[in-house]
């Protein structure tokens, strides 16, 4: 209400005072309201799909969009709009298009006509370098293919892994998780490791199909003594503990850790505020599966 008083303050009023000087003029029956402000994590709504065409129906649209420029390129040919093409000599219609004319000088025809194929050919060149993408659109596009243009959203997602010791299976975690730009951690104890990982939907996609199809964990451990078979090890495996979205990420960068206790691993989780992840993982059993 301060605006809406003369003397630009409410120290000279009094709750008593019933003579308030007002600026009653911009007092009006217009109500405002504050301007809506949308969600930063609710996506937009989606575009409605386009209607489906089969082949057939798409070769029969496009016949008909080249007809139609066609024959709009003839009506304004016939107004004088722009100019008529010239006509496409070559040597195998020289005698059709230019009748005797091809019999009074046959090396100049023979050679216009060779260099008029050659600047056809050359347009044709130069028309296909035009539309070709620069490097930096080629990455862009690469880029757009691969991650999410608009990440509304962060998606997280929690593994355990029985043995993440291997150092080719703990070089393939690091290295794919920094390829698709996903932060988080990996982190490893004695008897379990937890690898978190953080980012849009595609890359979070790509990484799940990496930890739970690609990779053979069973093979992945390392023996110290090969001929010694302990049948009570359990066998290897990654499991999804879960997945979902959040509104920010807790990690700037993808990191491993190497802990000796779980106390110590636990509070890699806790520095970052999200300690609930590794008991998420410490509770999880293989009958949740």
């Amino acid at each position: 209400d301060l605006p809406l008083l003369r003397s630009g303050t409410f120290t000279t009023t009094n709750d008593d005072d019933d003579d308030i000087q007002i600026k009653r003029e911009k007092i009006t029956n217009y109500v405002e309201h504050p301007r809506p402000i949308e969600p930063p994590a609710e996506p937009a709504p989606p575009p409605p799909q386009p209607l489906k065409l089969t082949k057939k129906e798409q070769k029969k649209l496009r016949t008909q969009r080249r007809l139609a420029k066609e024959k709009d390129r003839q009506e304004m040919i016939r107004q004088g709009l722009i100019e008529p093409p010239k006509p496409k000599v070559k040597m195998s219609n020289l005698m059709k298009v230019l009748g005797t004319e091809a019999t009074q000088d046959p090396t100049r025809l023979e050679k216009e006509i060779r260099a008029a194929a050659a600047e056809r050919e050359q347009a044709h060149v130069d028309r296909n370098i035009a539309r070709k993408l620069t490097p930096a659109e080629r990455r862009e596009k690469k880029e757009k293919k691969l991650f999410d243009e608009n990440m509304l959203e962060t998606i997280v997602s929690v593994y355990k892994i029985n043995d993440l010791s291997h150092p080719q299976t703990r070089f393939k975690v690091d290295v794919n998780a920094q390829e698709n730009r996903l932060t988080g951690c990996a982190v490893m104890t004695e008897g379990m490791s937890v690898v978190v990982v953080e980012g849009g939907a595609k890359p979070i996609k790509r990484y799940g199909k990496l930890m739970l199809r690609r990779i053979n964990w069973a093979a992945a451990v390392v023996n110290e003594d090969e001929n010694e078979e302990n049948e009570n090890t359990p066998i290897n495996q990654c499991v999804l503990v879960w997945q979902g979205s959040v509104a920010k990420s807790s990690f700037n960068r993808f990191i491993v850790h190497q802990c000796r206790t779980e106390a110590a691993a636990r509070k890699v989780f806790s520095d970052a505020g999200v300690a609930h992840y590794w008991d998420l993982a410490v509770n999880f059993s293989d009958e949740q599966i």
